[in-house]
């Protein structure tokens, strides 16, 4: 490869153009199909006159985090469960130079968003404490707090990842002048703000020369959330550092013993096709639906304990029961066999009592734990009762699924991935097509029933509960359309669809989705007074198209 350089904004926006000859820079992230690299030269140059505009034509360098969608291992990054991530083509991009001083500013090509404006000096986390302590302090809650006004919600993910970029270094650091992009839609599961996040760590980062590994970017976005007030994992940004072009990534995290050791990467069948459905609903818990999507995540932190008490009722050693503090390991060659592994889950109750949790299993810290969820729920609305066997049950296939679906990526094994992507969103799911309630039937019998007729664990759905009216049946009219599999992606409750299709169907599936999305039930069922616009609807489900990884956009000296 020739020696890599910097270039003028002008020179960047020539090179950009939509006639320009082909760039090897580009083909080497987003590959050679035109309408992606239309798509991707439109957002640059977008960038790069907001920049100009701002800033004036100064040498620049260009910064880019991808989206991402997670096929399998829904729910289950924070407990160490498989993953199957993949990048997507939407993206988030940064124009930046370095400022004179410690003052950065960051303008956004959107005119709703106004410029983020602040200095080093006055902002910075100093190396004399750790991140969490750093941004527990009040005067910092203040700030944060401050900024959440209408026009300023992303100023938070902007100024919690420039610090994190650079927190070791304390105020001797240098500001940067900053337009950022973005064509990644809001609210749709694909990770916007960990985007955001992901390409001003690169940016502010390259400006002050550090350089980190894969490692430290992905704590080092996680800190970036959990500064704006996100308490998310890893899964999202680990797709966004470590993604490949094309790639599927297989991988479970833990951030208690974190490491990237495990990370395999596999092909997608040629002839498999995942459809990106934006379902145009907005996760807005409330009330008896917050409660419920609460009482689950709950249940998951407490699990784990339950699990290894129930393993040394059953005869485990504690030596042995001590490893098994992650998804990844409650399998059945962990547990002893399948058989082994369904008797310990008709051990797990299937519902308690606060009381019986706490006196029975006794969970470190289990008030603690329970406030930390539902200390924002009202008295009188706080769940007494916790389901335990459903989620458990949920999560320890899950990571199975995503383990399995890996596999059958490998062997390009499209049908086989699909049920595997279906029967997990059953374990999400809320509704049966024909509208009536579903529920995964978790009782002693049914696992007994399992158990006789020699079912794998990855086929029971178990019961989560994270999908919503619409993303159910956008499911299914995916699924009726002839999609080999179809699921929620992400967090649930509202966002995005996931299709996998042979290549000869996806123009199918896909206009049967759009047609859902401009119908009268769709509306019904989202609560929606106003049908989606024309220009929604042409750009409402799209084609994965998996990009290279985050990184630096490059020009390729002549």
């Amino acid at each position: 490869m020739s020696h890599l350089v910097s270039a003028k904004a002008s020179a960047w926006m020539e090179r950009l153009r939509e006639d320009a000859p082909p760039d090897p820079a580009l083909a080497q992230v987003y590959g050679k199909d035109p309408d992606t690299l239309r798509e991707r030269k439109a957002l640059w140059m977008r960038t790069l006159r907001r920049f100009v505009e701002r800033f004036g034509d100064q040498s620049v360098r260009l910064f880019r985090s991808p989206g991402r969608i997670n096929l399998r291992g829904m729910h289950i990054d924070t407990h160490g469960g498989y993953l199957n991530l993949m990048t997507h083509q939407r993206e988030t991009v940064v124009v930046a130079a370095p400022s004179a001083g410690s003052l950065s500013v960051f303008a956004n090509i959107e005119p709703c968003y106004a410029d983020v404006l602040f200095d080093f000096r006055s902002e910075h986390a100093g190396t004399e404490q750790t991140w969490n302590s750093f941004i527990s302090r009040p005067w910092v809650q203040d700030r944060i707090k401050s900024r959440r006004a209408a026009g300023m919600d992303w100023a938070n993910y902007a100024i919690g990842a420039s610090l994190a970029a650079v927190a070791e270094r304390g105020d001797r650091v240098r500001g940067i002048a900053a337009a950022v992009g973005s064509d990644l839609p809001r609210g749709a599961a694909l990770s916007s703000s960990a985007a955001l996040c992901v390409a001003v760590l690169h940016a502010v980062g390259a400006i002050n020369g550090v350089e980190p590994d894969a490692e430290r970017l992905i704590r080092a976005e996680q800190d970036a959330e959990w500064y704006a007030g996100a308490r998310v994992g890893m899964s999202d940004q680990g797709a966004m550092v470590l993604g490949r072009r094309g790639k599927l990534l297989n991988i479970a995290l833990f951030a208690e013993d974190f490491s990237l050791n495990g990370a395999a990467y596999v092909d997608m069948p040629p002839d498999g096709v995942v459809l990106v459905a934006n379902s145009h609903t907005k996760r807005s818990l409330s009330g008896s639906q917050l409660v419920e999507y609460t009482r689950n995540r709950f249940a998951y932190s407490v699990a784990m304990h339950v699990v290894r008490k129930v393993a040394e009722e059953l005869g485990m050693a504690p030596e042995l029961s001590a490893r098994l503090d992650r998804l990844s390991r409650l399998t059945p060659e962990h547990l002893g066999g399948r058989e082994a592994l369904f008797d310990m889950l008709k051990q797990i109750p299937e519902e308690l009592s606060l009381e019986e949790m706490r006196t029975r299993y006794a969970p470190p810290d289990f008030d603690g734990t329970y406030e930390r969820y539902f200390g924002a729920v009202p008295e009188e609305q706080r769940p007494t009762r916790i389901r335990l066997r459903g989620p458990l049950a949920f999560g320890m296939a899950e990571s199975e699924r995503a383990r399995r679906f890996a596999e059958l990526a490998a062997q390009g094994d499209l049908a086989g991935m699909g049920k595997v992507m279906t029967v997990g969103h059953d374990g999400d799911r809320l509704l049966f097509p024909d509208g009536s309630r579903y529920a995964c039937d978790l009782s002693d019998r049914a696992l007994d029933e399992m158990q006789r007729s020699g079912m794998d664990l990855a086929f029971c759905p178990g019961a989560y509960g994270a999908s919503s009216p619409v993303l159910d049946l956008l499911v299914d009219r995916a699924l009726s359309a002839g999609a080999l599999g179809a699921c929620l992606t992400g967090a649930g409750i509202a966002g995005a669809v996931l299709a996998l299709c042979r290549r000869s169907d996806s123009e199918r599936v896909a206009q049967v989705l759009r047609e859902c999305l401009g119908s009268e039930e769709y509306r019904n069922r989202g609560g929606r007074t106003e049908p989606l616009t024309e220009a929604e609807l042409r750009e409402v489900v799209v084609e994965n198209d998996s990009p290279a990884g985050a990184g630096e956009l490059r020009p390729i000296a002549e």
